[in-house]
């Protein structure tokens, strides 16, 4: 008999309980079978941390049928393999399931043990397959833009440190609302600033600042989206990101780049995330403070998806954020820096906006026993002064 441990987990899913009792019996020699008796119990029983390798589903269930119970298992499962067992014959109805819930096998019913089972083990192998490759992805996917990160930072640090800071109040955005794909949103707002190693260092320099930029300096600044593309482009998974990207110069009204006529909700709402955090960004190096910053922004209302500005408006991004001082002693990874951190003669050290991390602590303990040490105190924000943020509301 096969370990208990070692047997694939699968959920049965039917409205009549004595058949599942039946099939409980049958398989659990080959399959550790959970049942659940009708589709709101098998909804139920779907849970993240113990996913089942195949979730079979039969298709005439009062309420919720099997398209519909296995095109909810689809996204709340996504790893799990999807088989549809049923006797109902009609073949519109079986295409619909097997699109909808995108469904791996088909058995009819009546069915033997030895069908079932032998349908079963395809199921766990396809399964296996599917998270053999996501891991797979996801390692790369990891690997690859930690690389870029850390290439970021040490080209340019003051557009790493931007980057931190619009992925935070990107965060406090989402966080208010219910969208589909946030790690895309938020990837692309923190790989969105790649391009800027492109850009010539006296171009860079006044990017960094928010002084004005020449027409020729403003031209290379508008092709950083399509430089950013092209770097993150190769990478496994990157596609939705790069998407976002390519949009995060378009205005909510359809103005911007590319010129394609897409407007509105069909803008992919990570670029329109990035226009926002972009802008907000911008306007603050300009010197603004928050609150002035957020009226600009409202001022200019028809080049933000209204929600997200709303959402970000509640946000304690979108006003003045406490700060502190603390000595460089007491300087701990995972504080924010409210100020850029200056040496005693006032040689710029580390821009304003950084999450602190080991190594930036480091770097700073090492310009901190040179002669002409660091300034203190170190401005960080407090995390106190931050609100909390209200219930999520679905958006486009």
């Amino acid at each position: 008999m096969t370990n208990a441990v070692e047997r694939p987990r699968i959920l049965l899913v039917d409205d009549e309980p004595n058949l599942l009792d039946g099939l409980r019996r049958q398989l659990r020699r080959d399959f550790d079978v959970e049942t659940a008796v009708g589709a709101a119990n098998g909804l139920f029983a779907l849970k993240p941390a113990a996913p089942f390798a195949v979730i079979v589903s039969d298709f005439l269930m009062p309420g919720i049928n099997g398209a519909q119970f296995l095109a909810a298992a689809a996204k709340a499962a996504p790893t799990s393999t999807r088989m549809l067992l049923t006797g109902h014959t009609s073949l519109a109805d079986a295409a619909v399931t097997v699109n909808q819930g995108r469904v791996f096998r088909m058995l009819l019913k009546p069915v033997d043990t030895e069908t079932m089972t032998a349908a079963l083990r395809d199921c766990v192998t396809q399964h296996r397959l599917v998270v053999a490759e996501r891991e797979l992805l996801e390692r790369t996917l990891q690997g690859s833009v930690k690389a870029l990160s850390d290439v970021l930072s040490l080209a340019s640090p003051a557009a790493f440190g931007r980057a931190s800071r619009m992925r935070r109040v990107a965060s406090a955005i989402l966080d208010q609302v219910e969208i589909e794909d946030r790690w895309a949103a938020e990837l692309a707002v923190e790989m969105a600033q790649l391009g800027i190693v492109s850009l010539p260092p006296t171009v860079a320099g006044k990017l960094d600042t928010g002084a004005e930029l020449t027409p020729a300096e403003q031209a290379m600044v508008d092709e950083l989206p399509a430089v950013a593309v092209q770097l993150i482009s190769p990478i496994p998974r990157m596609t939705p990101v790069a998407d976002c990207i390519r949009y995060s110069r378009k205005g909510f009204d359809g103005s911007g780049s590319p010129a394609d006529g897409t407007a509105g909700d069909r803008i992919p709402l990570g670029g329109r995330l990035l226009r926002l955090v972009q802008d907000h960004d911008a306007l603050l190096l300009q010197g603004m403070s928050p609150t002035v910053a957020l009226a600009t922004l409202r001022t200019n209302a028809q080049l933000y998806d209204p929600a997200l500005l709303a959402a970000f408006a509640a946000t304690g991004a979108a006003t003045a954020e406490a700060i502190r001082g603390v000595l460089l002693a007491d300087l701990q990874s995972g504080m924010v820096l409210a100020a850029a951190v200056r040496s005693r003669s006032d040689v710029l050290l580390v821009n304003a906006g950084q999450e602190v991390t080991v190594g930036l602590l480091t770097r700073l303990r090492n310009f901190a026993a040179l002669e002409d040490g660091v300034a203190e105190p170190v401005m960080v924000l407090d995390p106190a002064g931050v609100s909390a943020a209200p219930a999520p509301v679905a958006i486009g």
